[in-house]
């Protein structure tokens, strides 16, 4: 039995940036037509979690590039964006800064904001083309969870990714 024990939170992080490894690829990866070639992501919510350990996470595991950073408060971007070597222009800040973000060439975006306004944020994406992994809670009322699956559909129907992070019935401690 293995000594090592993982929090909560690195648990979860962790299997959600694994399921994203897997999930969110190009389809030229698959088949190995570019080798080199990795997912660009857009970060949407550049916070504690976003900062210390799914930025980290994906760096780690490869297979992505942060290219593009949103999050309301400016020091948060800037701190994130310098971690990650988001280039300054690719920075975004303000309510709608998602928006400038999506208006950029992703592959996908990982929205890890407040809960309230993932279901905006995540209709956008899928609306943008990109594949989305959404922290959660996916949102703070019935319309918002009503509109995150209305968004998973779309992406589905779009050949689109679209993966919440909640894993905890997957932990043998919570089963």
């Amino acid at each position: 039995m293995n000594t090592h024990s993982y929090t909560r939170r690195q648990f979860i992080a962790g299997a959600g940036t694994a399921a994203l490894s897997f999930t969110v690829v190009k389809p030229e990866l698959v088949r190995g037509t570019e080798a080199n070639s990795k997912v660009n992501l857009g970060m949407i919510g550049c916070g504690g979690r976003a900062m210390r350990r799914v930025g980290e996470l994906l760096i780690k595991h490869g297979g992505f590039n942060i290219v593009a950073a949103a999050d309301y408060f400016r020091d948060k971007v800037d701190a994130f964006g310098d971690k990650y070597q988001v280039e300054r222009s690719r920075r975004y800040t303000g309510l709608s800064c998602y928006r400038r973000l999506l208006g950029q060439k992703l592959d996908a975006v990982a929205i890890i904001s407040p809960p309230y306004f993932h279901p905006e944020q995540a209709s956008a994406a899928v609306d943008a083309g990109c594949h989305v992994w959404v922290a959660k809670p996916v949102a703070v009322d019935v319309p918002g969870c009503l509109s995150i699956a209305e968004s998973g559909k779309k992406a589905t129907a779009n050949k689109l990714c679209f993966l919440v992070d909640f894993q905890a019935r997957a932990n043998a401690s919570f089963r």
